[in-house]
């Protein structure tokens, strides 16, 4: 049996003002443990970032039909960098007379971001402050690509087999999502995007013919000490 004991703070909170201090651990006044959130606790260093293919009022133009030479977000990570993506958005604005909507989002080595005729995406810190910036390179819309090669998978799929744009739907038309959403907390799937010798990439489909919409990608990034 081990005895651990820490200081009760739960009307009155002490906290230090540098790292680096050994401190008790903090307990509700029933003996509970007060813990942070990982995620929170890593948002804090500001290691958490945010990339947004469309903002405002003005969406990317998504690829017609699926083709892994034109992911729609294209995500590149350099060698000896580890990025966790944690979340996923699309948003779907408008569609084609095909009514097909087809996400997937797929990591590996290797292969070549799409030229610089895709859009550039900056990647901006959660903090305010921005106390570090983002070693990746991101683009969207664009063209070209040459997908990963080495240990390829797909960690996220969905879509839908028929859907409208709302300003042109007429009362009979079938109507499905147009929000899809992945996590990795709610599907216990965390793509470990690390090579210390390749670059690593993150390629975000949504097909849609004629279609528009937005996409944002939550991710943290990490010196490799984090791991080893």
């Amino acid at each position: 049996m081990v005895d651990v004991r820490g200081v009760t703070g739960v009307s009155t909170v002490t906290r230090l003002d540098s790292d680096d201090a050994w401190r008790a651990l903090r307990l509700q006044r029933d003996g509970a443990l007060f813990t942070s959130e990982w995620l929170t606790g890593l948002a804090l260093e500001g290691r958490v970032y945010v990339a947004n293919a469309g903002t405002g009022t003005a969406p990317i133009s998504f690829a017609a039909l699926y083709t892994n030479t034109a992911p729609d977000l294209d995500v590149s990570v350099p060698a000896g960098t580890l990025v966790i993506p944690i979340a996923l958005h699309v948003q779907i604005e408008t569609f084609g007379s095909t009514l097909l909507a087809e996400i997937v989002a797929a990591i590996g080595t290797g292969g070549v971001i799409a030229p610089t005729s895709a859009t550039a995406v900056t990647p901006r810190n959660l903090r305010a402050d921005a106390p570090y910036t983002s070693g990746c390179t991101i683009v969207s819309d664009g063209t070209g690509a040459t997908y990963p090669t080495g240990n390829v998978y797909e960690f996220w799929r969905d879509g839908q087999d028929k859907v409208v744009t709302i300003a042109t739907a007429v009362d009979t038309s079938p109507r499905g999502g147009c929000s899809f959403r992945w996590s990795a907390f709610q599907s216990g799937i965390w793509p470990i995007m690390y090579s210390a010798s390749a670059i690593t990439r993150l390629n975000v489909f949504a097909s849609v013919q004629t279609g528009t919409g937005f996409i944002t990608l939550t991710y943290i990034e990490l010196p490799l000490a984090a791991i080893g």
